[in-house]
Order: structure tokens, then sequence, then C-alpha cells
């Protein structure tokens, strides 16, 4: 490199040297242009180089080179250089300070890729501010990706006040921070700003929208926030815009002027939202547009198909409805994701088949019904069809013809498809992923018959009607076997461990959960080089092959639900996800457990038989999320440590066992806990004050355990309970049949926020933790429903229920009002304990109430008519109280059964057999002994979530049959969808809809 230098000087006049490649002279024959960029040239330069005396030289390119050596200093001796180009260089560590004294610049490209490990440069001394401050010719100015050490409004009042003429400002991922400063307003020239990847926050600079000259504006990747001025739309000579990843950016699309000359759209990851208006066929130049994970909802318009230019279109994960445009016009589409939406019906209106430059179509998460267009899988251009969780119906066995030789994927997952296996797929021979899991297909398959497809790596068959035989007697090993990374058999009938599992060399994720598999689990899956996901949940297995040595890269492990059984489960040790729950395990935890939990985020050994005291080691598991050792035998104290953990613990899962003593006084400051559970044990002593800390709880379950105390009104920061703001997020609180006393304070319950949010939507998601982003992983809480004494596990729990059991305590005085403000309220249990006063007409404004139980307290005076008004309430039991009077009328209340309200002397009238023609009965004396046979059920005792439950809704269709009818529907699609078994292992034991069913008959 240095010899070429020396040659370019020796021969500065020579004719050869001008005629050279990337050489350019005057007409002297001087040097005035040297571009040596992409030569992939190595080397280190410094002061002394000859490259520092080609003085005459105006242009230089350096560009994408492998320098590899420090910025050097001697551009100073470059007086007359304009370009300067060093992007992607090689260079490295302090730009000099020399660079600010080439004068006539007028482009500087310092930039460096993040994609290319090049080093990383820096401004810092000199900072920006010096290195521009003698470049007031500068017009270009490109710094990306070099790491500028400015004060926040430093680097903008430098630019504005030393570069008047600039017009690319070109500065992403230059670890930027602080908001826009007002003074870039005085670069009226410029055309292109790239300021995206920094840490820029504050309102969008609404001078933007004046720069007449702008055609490209990148702000992605910030923390912009306020609202984006339409105008900035109807910039005339705006091209490119890109708001992207700027959570707390607002906007909306009014309106697009005509022949704008828009080409890049991207708003994706921000608050914008809105109907898209028919005005975007005004785009007619526009090739990108993206739109994913925003708020955008009304239908798409049909003038789309105008947009022929379009490459790449993206709108997923918003609230767009309604049927979709024909997209047949776009014969340039590459690109098409419309995943995550609310669009509905048939996708036969476009010709797929016509789109020949179509590489990718996702259609995921949406309504989508009819056929799937046979086309699409003889497509010549399409790689990738996504088309999961739709409704899309019918089958595959008249498809016919020749396939495309490029389709990689196909995920038909979660529809209604049904029929014998689509055979057509074996003649997609270069099928690399293929994902049918949860339709209607049937018959039997084997899996020799997927010999063909020798690049398939993914393959899910899970949840369909199918029989998988997967034996290859006198076959030799299929030739596909080795490239499977990802197989999924969950609910195929097996009976046993495929053989040819041991051989696929590159397996890291299996699934054989819900099979009919007997046995052993064989050693050779401890020792699979690559196996890092095995769920063999659901199955018949009872031993593990005992290994020496695990050598498996096992990061989930899901064995739940099977009949395990030993001294205790085989530990990977990387593992981060260990469900073991629902087994026959039987002995005392390992008083070392805690090393196998270095790296645990979830551990259940729930619903076993393990005894003994929980070890303190558990705690050196510092990495947990979600604890759950309920439903085993456990003995003696909860451990101190093991409090001290909802500094990162997000549920603790204790419930019924023999744990005893007190709970510890040492939740932390910092207390994340979402869901503590210790429901059915023999804990006593009062609840620990520093649980006020935990301020995350959305579930609190002390229920039937031996604690004695007054309402815990000393949760609070204040010496004054009204001041209290415990719990804002609390939604399930349960301290029933324990010996709470004293009154219910008024204060505490007004600050339990999320009691008083009315949900709209019909119904929530389910909340869970996310294991690692792994969406098959999520904890999700159980609740358990008391009902004549049958109790019901419900794992699965909607987030719209909400429930307070107070009952079985020694609670007295009136009913709180800040109870009428709990409008998300779906349960409400006061029973068996001492309340005085009335019903309070406030509890017929609240609008969601399912379940209502007030019996067995000292409540005097009348039926408030307003009950009458809860249309949804499907229990009722005011019964062994004081209340008198008539029982208003209305087929709502009047429609439960006599028990509700018995042994309440001066009550008459329907459904009571007393008529109200007779003077009601005054009681007099003291009040009827509480013996506590006659109540029927002890309502619901909310178990363990920070999820939410259907409520109580079952009882009232025992035993009203008009109401069967009505609620009949309603209460078998929400059991269906949520509630699919009752017992793991679904053997010998009936659903909660079966149940139901039942008792009906």
């Amino acid at each position: 490199m240095e010899l070429l230098f020396v040659m370019l000087l020796k021969w500065n006049q020579s004719t050869d040297c001008c005629s050279w490649d990337g050489i350019t002279c005057n007409a002297d024959g001087q040097v005035i242009g040297l571009d040596l960029s992409k030569e992939l040239i190595s080397g280190a330069i410094d002061k002394s180089n000859s490259l520092f005396r080609l003085r005459h030289l105006q242009q230089l390119n350096l560009a994408y080179n492998s320098f590899k050596s420090k910025f050097p200093s001697g551009f100073e001796n470059l007086a007359n250089l304009r370009y300067l180009n060093l992007s992607n260089a090689g260079f490295t560590g302090q730009i000099p300070v020399e660079i600010s004294y080439m004068t006539k610049l007028v482009t500087l490209d310092l930039s460096k890729s993040w994609l290319l490990d090049l080093g990383s440069l820096k401004l810092k001394k000199p900072n920006l501010v010096m290195l521009v401050q003698n470049l007031t010719r500068l017009q270009n100015l490109y710094l990306d990706g070099i790491n500028i050490s400015a004060d926040r409004n430093k680097w903008s009042q430098a630019l504005s006040s030393s570069l008047p003429d600039l017009q690319v400002l070109s500065m992403s991922g230059c670890h930027l921070s602080g908001p826009i400063n007002p003074s870039l307003a005085k670069l009226k020239s410029l055309s292109i700003i790239r300021l995206d990847i920094n840490n820029l926050f504050g309102p969008f600079p609404k001078f933007f929208a004046e720069f007449q000259n702008l055609t490209s504006l990148h702000l992605g990747g910030n923390n912009l926030s306020g609202s984006v001025p339409k105008e900035i739309l109807q910039a005339p000579k705006l091209q490119t815009l890109d708001l992207s990843f700027n959570k707390l950016l607002q906007g909306s699309f009014l309106w697009f002027p005509p022949n704008a000359s828009l080409q890049s759209l991207l708003v994706g990851d921000t608050n914008f939202g809105g109907w898209l208006p028919e005005s975007i066929s005004n785009l007619g130049q526009l090739t990108r547009i993206e739109l994913t994970n925003c708020k955008f909802n009304g239908p798409l318009p049909k003038t789309l198909e105008k947009l022929t230019q379009l490459v790449y279109l993206d709108f997923s994960s918003n609230n767009f409805s309604g049927s979709v445009p024909s997209f047949t016009t776009l014969k340039a589409l590459t690109y098409l994701n419309l995943a995550g939406n609310q669009l509905n019906g048939s996708i036969l209106s476009t010709n797929w088949s016509s789109l020949l430059n179509l590489v990718s179509l996702d259609l995921a998460r949406n309504s989508f019904s009819g056929t799937v267009p046979p086309t699409l899988f003889q497509s010549r251009s399409l790689r990738i069809i996504y088309l999961p969780q739709n409704q899309f119906t019918g089958g595959f066995s008249e498809v016919k013809g020749e396939f495309s030789l490029l389709l990689e994927a196909i995920d038909l997952s979660r529809n209604r498809l049904q029929g014998p296996f689509p055979m057509f797929v074996f003649e997609i021979q270069g099928l690399c992923e293929l994902s049918l899991s949860c339709n209607k297909f049937s018959g039997l398959i084997t899996l020799s018959a997927f010999h063909k497809l020798k690049n398939l790596s993914v393959l899910d068959l899970s949840y369909n009607n199918l029989s998988v035989d997967s034996s290859f007697i006198n076959l030799p090993l299929p030739p596909f076997l080795p490239s499977i990374a990802k197989l999924k058999l969950s609910s195929c009938n097996l009976t046993k461990f495929p053989d040819f599992l041991k051989n696929l060399s590159i397996l890291d994720h299996l699934d054989l959960s819900n099979n009919r598999i007997h046995g052993k689990i064989p050693s050779w899956i401890w020792k699979a080089q690559h196996l890092s996901y095995l769920n063999l949940s659901l199955n018949f297995l009872v031993e593990f092959e005992r290994t020496s040595h695990i050598t498996s890269p096992l990061v989930v492990i899901d064995l739940h639900g099977n009949l395990l059984q030993g001294q205790k489960p085989i530990f990977p040790p990387q593992a981060a996800y260990l469900d073991y729950s629902s087994n026959n395990f039987s002995s005392v935890l390992p008083h070392e457990i805690g090393d196998f939990l270095q790296y645990a985020s979830f551990f259940s050994l729930s619903g076993n038989n393990i005894h003994g005291s929980i070890p303190k080691s558990i705690c050196q598991g510092s990495s947990l999320l979600v604890l759950d050792l309920s439903n085993n035998s456990l003995s003696g104290s909860i451990p101190e440590c093991l409090i001290q953990m909802s500094a990162s613990l997000g549920v603790l899962n204790l419930k019924r066992n023999n744990l005893n003593s007190n709970i510890s006084d040492t939740f932390p400051e910092n207390c994340l806990l979402q869901t503590l559970d210790l429901n059915q044990n023999q804990l006593g002593g009062k609840v620990p004050k520093s649980l006020v800390k935990c301020r995350m709880l959305e579930v609190l379950d002390l229920g039937n355990n031996q604690i004695d105390d007054t309402f815990p009104c000393h949760l609070k920061r204040h010496a004054n309970c009204q001041e209290n703001i415990t719990w804002p997020m609390l939604q399930i609180i349960d301290l029933a049949s324990n010996s709470f006393g004293g009154k219910l304070p008024q204060g505490l319950l007004m600050t339990w926020n999320a009691m008083m949010t009315e949900n709209n939507e019909h119904y929530s998601e389910i909340l869970h933790f996310q294991i690692m982003k792994l969406s098959e992983l999520s904890f999700q809480d159980s609740m358990t429903v008391t009902m004549k004494g049958i109790e019901l596990e419900l794992v699965k729990i909607l987030t719209i229920f909400t429930s307070i059991d107070f009952s079985s305590n020694k609670f007295e005085g009136p009913i709180p009002e800040a109870i009428g403000d709990f409008r998300a309220l779906y349960l409400l249990n006061l029973s068996n304990n001492a309340l005085t006063g009335t019903v309070p007409s406030f509890l017929g404004n609240l609008p969601k109430l399912e379940a209502l139980d007030l019996s067995s307290n000292h409540l005097i005076g009348q039926i408030p008519p307003q009950l009458a008004n809860l249309n949804f309430l499907s229990f009722l039991n005011l019964s062994n109280n004081e209340l008198i009077g008539k029982i208003p009328l209305g087929t709502q209340i009047q429609s439960f059964p006599e028990a509700s309200f018995e042994n309440n002397a001066g009550l008459c009238g329907p459904p009571l057999k007393a008529p109200c023609e007779f003077p009601p009965v005054t009681k007099v004396g003291p009040p009827n002994p509480r013996t506590g046979n006659h109540i029927n059920w002890n309502l619901i005792s909310v178990e363990i979530g920070f999820v939410f439950g259907l409520g109580a809704v079952i009882v009232p269709l025992m035993f009203w049959k008009r109401w069967r009818i009505w609620y009949s529907k309603r209460i078998d699609r929400v059991l269906f969808k949520f509630f699919p078994k009752l017992d793991h292992r679904n053997r010998n034991h009936r659903t909660i809809a079966q149940w139901i069913q039942g008792r009906r008959l």
C-alpha cells in the first residue's frame, strides 16, 4: 500500500498513473481523486505515510477496507480535500483533531456499520463541537456508528451554528441522548436526516415539517413521544419516513395528497393508529410500508390494489377488520404480512398464482375462513406460507398438479382443516418446515412416507385425529431423518418411543406429550448432543433409565402428568424450565437442591408425594421466577430466605402442604411477587407487615390456615389506614377460614384499583410468565372451585376474574361502601362472619358480579331491590341472617332457590313459602346459633393466580331449568375453550363440562 502512494508521488504527472482505475487527474496531470474503496487493503497508515503528500488531492475514498489500525493523523496536509470517505475502512479509536483542519470539505463520511466488526470509533477529545467548528462548507456529514460524547443539546447546537449549508445529516447509532433541540430548525437546507437508533426522547420536532427539501427522515429506534404533525406526511418531496420503534409516538393518517413522492413509510411499533384512508392510493410510488404492532383498526381500503409499485407490505399485529382487498394487481409484491389482526372472510379474491414475485405470505392469527387456495402450493415464487390460527376449513384430498420446488415452509396449524392427511406435501421436495398441528386431519400416517423430503428439519403433526406409525420395519433409516431438528408428535397415539429418535444427530426440540407411551424414559435422551427442549408430559412413564452422566444441553424439560416415581427426578445441569408436577415422586427434597437450580426460571414439583422440610439451599436458585411446590406433604416452616427471594420471584405457590409456624416478616423493599399462595397449610401468627412492600401483588391467598389477626390494616406506609396505598394491582384475595377479626377498613379497600376497573373486553388474554420467550412455556395460575363438597381445579383462568373471599372468619361491622366501586368484581363471599347493618344497595352497582354470599351474618333490614339489577348473578345466598320484608320482585332474584333466603324469620314472598299477607315475624332475642351444617357451599376458594377465572356460574345450572337454556351456550363455549381437562392425564376422570352435563341430566 505504501508503495502505491510512493508511485503516485513519483509519477504525479504521468499519463500512465492517470489512466489507472480509481485515479482522477486534472488538466495538469496532478492526482486530484483517489478511489481505493472495496479493495481489501490491509495494513496501517501513520502520519508519515506518502498518502499525506498528495497535496492536490480533492477526493479520497478508502471505504470498506481492512486497515485495522488507529485513526491516522496527517490529514491536515490534505488542505484541498473536498470529499473524504473513510467509512468502514477499519480505523479505530479517537478521531484526530486534524480532520477539522480540512476547511474545504463538502462531504465527510467517517461512518461505521454496526454489522461489521471493524472496531469502535469515538469523538471525545476532540468532540463533535471541535470537529465541525471549522468545517463551515460542509454539506454532507456521515458519522453513523461513532460513539459521540456530547451533552444533550451540544451536538445539535454545534451542527446548527457551524454548518449552515448542511444538506445530509447522518448520525445513526451514535449514542445521542436528550430531546432534539430546536436549534436544528436553522438548517433549512436539510434533505436527508438520519438520527435513528439513538437515545433521543421528548416531543417530536414539529419544525421538520417546515423543511421544504426534506426527502428522507429516519428517527426510528428512539424514545420520542407526542404527536407527529400531519404536515410531515404531506411534505412534497418526502420519499422515506422511518419513525418505527418509538413506543410513545402518536399519529394517524387522515389524508394523503395527490402525486405524493413517498416511497417508504415505516411507523411500526409506535402508537400510530386509526383508519387507513382511501387516499392511500395517492402513494403511487410507494414500495415499502410497515405498520406492524400499532393501533390501526377498521377495514383495509380497497384502494390498496392501486399501489402497483409495492414490494413490501407489513400490517401485522393491529386491529384491522373485515375482508381483505384483492392483491392481484400488486405484481411487484414480494412480502405480505397481515398476521395478528381481526380480518375475516375468504382469501380467494386474490389470484395468488399471478403474483410471480411473492416470496413470503403470512396471514396468521386472524379469522379467515373458507378453503385454502391450492394455487398457493403451486406458486412459482413462494417460499413461505404461514396461515396458522385462522378458521380455514375443508381438506386437500383433491389437490393435484405440479407443486413448487421453491416452497420451504408451510404452517397450517390451529385451523379447522379436516379429511385425510394432505399427501401432496410429499411432492414439495424442498420443504424444510411443515406444521399441521391442531386441526382435524385423520387416518394413519407413517413417518417413512416423508423419505422424499430430504431437507425437512421441522415437523409438527400434533393434536389432530392422526395415528402416527413411527416404525420402520424392513426399511433402512429414511434419508430425511438426520436433518430433523424439531419434531412434535403430541397426541398422535404413540405407544412407545420411536426407535429412530436416537439416530437424529441434530435433534434439538422433541415433543411427544399427551400420548400413550409406557415404561421408562430412555437413557439416550440424557446423551443427545443438541437436545435443548424435551416435552414428555401426559404419558404413562414410570421411571428413568439412569445414566452416569448427563451431556444433553437440556434447557427445557417438561415431564408433568406421568406416573414417575422414585426418590428424585433427574436434574439437567443447565435447565431453565423444570416441570415434574403431577407425578408420584416420594422423597424429601434433596439438601443440595439449590445446586440443580442455578439457571432455573421455572421449577414445579406440584402434585407429588414430597415430604420433609424445604431446604434452605433452594434459595440458591437466584434466577427463579416461578416456584411451585404445592400439593405435597411438606412440613416445617417456610425458609426466611425464600421470602426474601421475592425481590426476583414472581410466583410462590406452597398451597396444600403441612407448613406451620409464622410467615417470616422479611419481604424485601423491592418485592416483585405477583402471586403468593399459601392456602391450606397450618400457618399461624399474623400477616407480615412487610408484605406491604409487594406492590405488584395480583393474587394473595392465605385461606384455610390458622392466622389470628385483625384485617391487615397495618399493611400500610402511613399511620392512618385511610391513606394506605397497598396493592393497587390486587385482583384476587382469599383470607377465608382463618381467625381474622375486626372491621373491614374502608380506606384500605379504596386503594385496590384493579378491582375498580371494569374490563369491557369479552375475554382477556391469559396472563402468564414467558420463560425465555418460548411461546410454549408459560405458567398459568389455577384456582379451586368448591361446590357441594366437590373441589374442581380450574387450571386456566381468565384475567377478567376478580374475587374477594373473606368467609369463615370473625369480621364485624357493616359492609364497606368501597366495595360498591369494585365494578370488575365477579365474586364476593363474606359468609360466616359477624357482619352487621343492612344489605347495602350499592351491591346492585357491580355489573360483573356472578356470585354473592352474605349468609350466616347478623344483617338486618330488607333486601334492596337494586340486587335485581345484577343480570349476571348466578349464585346468591342471604340465608341465616335477620332480614325482613318482601323479597324483591323480578325474574332474576326470584329464580334462586328457597335455600338462598332460609332462616331469615322476617322474609316473605317467593321463592319462600311464607306469604307476605301475614305480618312479618320480628326476631327477638339472641340470634340463631351458627352450626354451619345448613350452608350448602363455602362458595369459591381462590387458590392462586395473577390471572383470573370463570367464577361461580355452575350451581344455578343445577337447580333452575330456565337458566340452563340461557346459560348453556355461553358456559360451554368458555369451558371448552379455557378448561379442556381437569386431570392432567384425562384418564377415568370427567372434564368440568362433562360434570356439568351430568348434573343437568
